[in-house]
């Protein structure tokens, strides 16, 4: 929508993200919650990060980090082999992936009810 054009009534809407957060430590987010089931599918940590457009390190470092602050691994990498090694999402993984997307789901119901309720 061009700016420039005058608004007779415009459309305003609320938006948000969850985020999930650990010892007051950004814990997961939309884009981790992603990359663990890009791993969950992909079975491997390099495969999930390619398909992300993110780089080995970076995708690594988001997990070393969830797995540190949860105290429980998300993921657990096997290095070697010809393929390179794998990564297996945990039980506990898979329970955080289905809390944010239950928390996400609340949360989108909660923004559709503010954003009607708009009188700007």
């Amino acid at each position: 929508m061009e700016l420039d054009t005058i608004i007779q009534k415009p459309n305003f809407t609320v938006d948000g993200r969850v985020w999930l957060n650990c010892e007051n430590l950004a814990f997961s987010g939309p884009g981790k919650i992603e990359l663990l089931l890009h791993i969950k599918s992909l079975g491997s940590l390099r495969k999930a990060a390619a398909a992300m457009k993110m780089s080995y390190r970076q995708a690594w470092q988001n997990i070393d980090k969830m797995n540190k602050l949860s105290g429980t691994p998300l993921v657990i990498l096997k290095r070697g082999g010809k393929d390179g090694g794998t990564a297996e999402v945990t039980d506990y993984a898979q329970n955080v992936i289905n809390t944010y997307k239950s928390l996400q789901s609340a949360f989108e119901v909660f923004l559709k009810e503010q954003s009607q309720k708009l009188t700007l």
